[in-house]
């Protein structure tokens, strides 16, 4: 796809000219869709959004067989929903971008589409979001603004204000986000209440409180890397997310729940290991492994030797939100669950009534998932996740699983020599699920964390790892378990 678009002169002809932008329109990029609007007049944005409305309608049958009066007659259609969006998110662009030349913000501004009905169809307007970094907004683990966080805050309001006099139908999300120092479960409950902190200065400047809800993501969803004391900041920040109406806030809430791209940085402070060593030739004499003080011998190599290769079994989603660029589609998950920890993230609730927005319609699990548990031999020893019970939309976790571990199953059939409770999370691709198991740590617990890719059939995993301490060291072993 272009980085950039190019547009034919106003003086040529209507058809020549319509047809060029709109198969402009339909081949760019998400980048390309914010230059485009940054970049154009409100007249053109005007026409731009006119066209897309006509060529995903019946006007494509009147462009190729060049009847001018059909593709007026659809442009002018079109532009009753295309039209208004454009000019709605250009006028939101320019005023963010003003506010954050006047605060000296570090905002990170794009807009949001949403996949059409068929593949081939066009990908709609959805939305916008605002990535504000925090600084100084909060003081460090307070809920309360500062006096410049408000002022901003208040600054903000008035970009995603509506128009006076006029009731909008769109949905805002508030979302705190906190880096990884500190515990899971503390972080979450923090950038909750810092979320409502500002949805309620927002609602306080005349944006509707029914419109408005908020939410705590913690440490969940990472952009930058948290072992690096001079890049974990960036996680510190607030997003504010405004949808064309609720049901795309519901997807736009469910398509970030469960999102590999925030796998690309782990939730834990500690520095990454070295990169992972090449493979020895055949003939090379191969190292000796120290085994004898892991609790359970899986036979594994250590870890930092074991490179995390399970992203080429993940395709990523295709429709739905436009979030993740396709040139980068197979660089993402790039880490462990070893560089990572249970990642926790709060409910999506109404600031007007506190209520839980209700992102999954039904409990319909995936195929295979539905409670049952998984089980594969790992150097011997039988190791079992139950229950895997994962639902079919969104690939949400609906129960945690716990680990069984049977030494030498040959010898000790249908008996557990350890039972270890744990915690997941689930990251959803096209045709399979990430499924990451967290163990609680214990001295004696012989698996630290597991990695399963399964397919969405529910008829087998794909790839996975486990990985166990031995000797105060990480160490990875090969398992891909069967459903039982």
């Amino acid at each position: 796809m272009p980085s950039t678009v190019s547009y034919p002169s106003v003086s040529r002809p209507l058809r020549a000219t319509t047809l060029a932008l709109a198969i402009s329109l339909l081949t760019t990029s998400c980048a390309s869709v914010d230059n485009f609007a940054k970049n154009n007049s409100p007249t053109i944005n005007c026409v731009a959004g006119g066209v897309m409305g006509a060529f995903a309608g019946a006007a494509v049958g009147a462009l190729t067989k060049g009847d001018s009066g059909a593709i007026v007659g659809g442009a002018a259609a079109g532009a009753a929903a295309g039209c208004g969006l454009a000019l709605l998110y250009k006028g939101k662009l320019d005023r963010l971008e003003k506010l954050a030349r006047e605060e000296n913000l570090k905002m990170q501004v794009e807009t949001l589409q949403v996949q059409g009905a068929t593949p081939s169809a066009a990908p709609k307007e959805a939305g916008i979001v605002a990535q504000i970094e925090d600084q100084g907004m909060f003081p460090v683990g307070s809920a309360r603004l500062s006096v410049d966080g408000e002022r901003q805050v208040r600054k903000l309001a008035s970009a995603f204000a509506g128009e006076p006099g006029k009731q909008s139908s769109s949905a805002i999300l508030v979302v705190g986000h906190t880096d990884a120092t500190g515990t899971a479960a503390g972080n979450q409950a923090l950038s909750e209440q810092r979320a409502r902190a500002v949805a309620s200065i927002l609602a306080e400047q005349g944006i509707a409180r029914e419109r408005m809800y908020f939410q705590g993501a913690g440490a969940s969803r990472p952009v930058a890397d948290n072992g690096d004391p001079l890049l974990r900041g960036q996680n510190r920040r607030v997003e504010i997310v405004e949808v064309n109406d609720r049901a795309m806030l519901v997807q736009r809430v469910n398509a970030e729940q469960n999102n590999p791209r925030y796998l690309a940085h782990g939730t834990t402070t500690e520095a990454k290991p070295r990169a992972a060593r090449p493979a020895p030739s055949p003939t090379a004499a191969k190292p000796a492994v120290q085994r004898s003080q892991a609790v359970v011998d899986f036979g594994g190599q250590p870890a930092a030797s074991v490179p995390w290769d399970l992203a080429q079994q993940i395709t990523p989603k295709s429709g739905g939100f436009a979030l993740v660029s396709k040139a980068y589609a197979n660089e993402i998950p790039m880490s462990s669950c070893a560089q990572d920890s249970l990642r926790l993230s709060g409910e999506v609730k109404s600031l007007a009534t506190g209520e839980t927005l209700q992102s999954h319609a039904t409990r319909e699990y995936l195929p295979g998932m539905n409670g049952r548990a998984w089980a594969g031999l790992v150097n011997g020893h039988l190791v079992t996740l139950s229950p895997v019970a994962v639902l079919r939309e969104n690939a949400a976790l609906a129960q945690a699983p716990k680990v069984y571990v049977t030494r030498d199953y040959a010898q000790n059939k249908g008996k557990a020599s350890h039972t270890l409770s744990a915690s997941a999370n689930t990251y959803e691709g096209e045709n399979a699920v990430l499924y990451r198991v967290f163990v609680e740590p214990s001295a004696q617990a012989p698996v630290s964390c597991v990695d399963v890719v399964i397919r969405k059939a529910g008829d087998k995993s794909l790839a996975g790892k486990l990985y166990y301490q031995n000797g105060g060291e990480p160490f990875a072993a090969t398992y891909t378990p069967v459903r039982s």
